[in-house]
């Protein structure tokens, strides 16, 4: 494999948010006012050879449900790329 390649996810806090709807998806309609504030977490990705994307790391939910990994798996198919990822 490759070295990772190491990117920040910048933090922000949130003033207000304000639920205002579901869209057909599922997912929520927001409200919200935000301050992006000087900190950040590192998630560090390392390509693979094989389709798989591989959530690695202290996970706080499944891997399925992890939106890093839902994200990636989206790319993966709206670029038709063959390549899979490992994020830590």
């Amino acid at each position: 494999m490759e070295s990772a390649l190491g990117l920040p996810a910048p933090a922000k806090l949130n003033l207000f948010l304000h639920v205002t709807g579901r869209r057909d998806d599922g997912y929520h309609t927001l409200q919200t006012v935000f301050q992006l504030i000087d900190l950040a977490d590192w998630l560090d990705f390392e390509r693979r050879d094989d389709d798989a994307i591989v959530r690695e790391g202290d996970l706080l939910c499944a891997a399925d449900d992890d939106l890093a990994v839902r994200a990636a798996r989206s790319l993966r198919q709206a670029t038709g790329c063959r390549l899979g990822a490992t994020i830590s």
